[in-house]
């Protein structure tokens, strides 16, 4: 019995070796992200409540985002799978406050970063399950605020401007799902941030013009704002839950 034993280990250790490979991927991926940041939620309750009487839509929050990724990597599918990844991630995300005379609060932010990512986990034939672990750096957000009456063009506001974040780090930890079939790789992944940077940066515009205004900093609080209270500015440790879907191009390496 344990001389089959071991024949049997042998042939599966065998087994694996054989259909073993190394791979240089390319790919791109589509994902959504669900931001979460106290300071937007607070801007947009006191922004309404504000323009309550004047409101025919209001703002429901920047929170969900849509993006696109980036990868080249290296990735070996073998019993014991494991894969490191370089890239670029990005973010786009909208809302909107509509007043009764048809004029338009816009918000967009985008967030841009690098990533270096390594997965390890099971595969079995060509699926694989694999644990993920991201570091974004050079992260930055961009959140621009614009004012626009009912054509559409812009109606000068002090709180118009391009808010930006210096630049930080996060990272993400999550499970990939992933299957092969040469030339191409199909992941589906989902991960939530374990660290996001950024805490102590706050939005800025620096434009000469707004810093001499005083409204430099996109505000936390819309009601101090508007009445001269002293308000913190938005924190760019602006993160939340990703679902990522990624088609790559496989390149084998060697058997």
């Amino acid at each position: 019995m344990k001389k089959i034993l071991i024949m049997f280990f042998i042939l599966m250790v065998f087994k694996s070796q054989l259909w073993a490979q190394h791979y240089i991927t390319l790919g791109l991926g589509f994902s959504g992200a669900f931001f979460d940041s106290e300071d937007l939620d607070r801007f947009k309750e006191t922004y309404n409540s504000v323009n309550s009487p004047y409101l025919a839509n209001y703002m429901r929050g920047i929170g969900g985002a849509m993006g696109l990724r980036w990868e080249i990597g290296y990735r070996y599918i073998g019993r014991l799978g494991t894969a490191v990844l370089i890239g670029m991630q990005n973010y786009k995300s909208n809302d909107a406050a509509q007043y009764q005379n048809g004029e338009v609060r816009n918000l967009e932010l985008k967030m841009n970063s690098m990533y270096v990512e390594s997965e390890i986990g099971h595969t079995r034939k060509n699926f694989f399950v694999n644990g993920v672990l991201t570091l974004f750096f050079d992260r930055k957000l961009t959140l621009k605020s614009k004012y626009s009456g009912p054509t559409s063009e812009a109606v000068k506001n002090p709180l118009n401007g391009t808010y930006n974040s210096d630049t930080s780090i996060s990272t993400d930890m999550g499970i990939a799902i992933g299957i092969i079939k040469e030339p191409i790789i199909l992941t589906g992944k989902i991960t939530y941030p374990l660290f996001t940077g950024g805490g102590s940066n706050i939005l800025q515009d620096k434009r000469v013009e707004k810093i001499e205004n005083g409204t430099d900093i996109f505000p936390n609080d819309y009601e101090d704002y508007c009445f001269d209270k002293t308000y913190d500015g938005v924190a760019s440790d602006i993160d939340g839950l990703k679902i990522l879907v990624t088609i790559a191009l496989v390149i084998p390496l060697k058997k």
